[in-house]
């Protein structure tokens, strides 16, 4: 059984735990399956907005959808939740993936 079968069979027995969805966004991005990526991701926002580390993944996936204004705001409000969070590491991996798409 691949991978996402696994995490499939995991979502079905919880379909909220933010974990099984920023799996099943991270296996499907790594595949190219952009679309479903986008969809896993936007779930993990939905129900576990402070999971900071969907928002690095996400806003890499809209710059390779280019899509650079979804890429910068989806980059600030990770950045606004690491804030709200005291989460320095990766609030600092979104500040440094801002930039490079400013730099773009």
């Amino acid at each position: 059984m691949d991978r996402i079968q696994q995490l499939l069979q995991l979502y079905e027995d919880d379909k909220s735990d933010p974990f099984t969805l920023f799996a099943l966004g991270f296996e499907c991005h790594k595949r190219g399956r952009l679309e479903d990526a986008l969809n896993w991701y936007k779930s993990v926002l939905a129900t576990a907005p402070g999971y900071t580390g969907v928002y690095y993944h996400l806003g890499k996936l809209y710059q390779e959808l280019g899509n650079r204004d979804d890429a910068v705001r989806t980059y600030q409000e990770g950045i606004q939740v690491c804030n709200d969070l005291h989460e320095v590491k990766d609030r600092s991996e979104l500040q440094q993936a801002l930039m490079e798409v400013d730099d773009d």
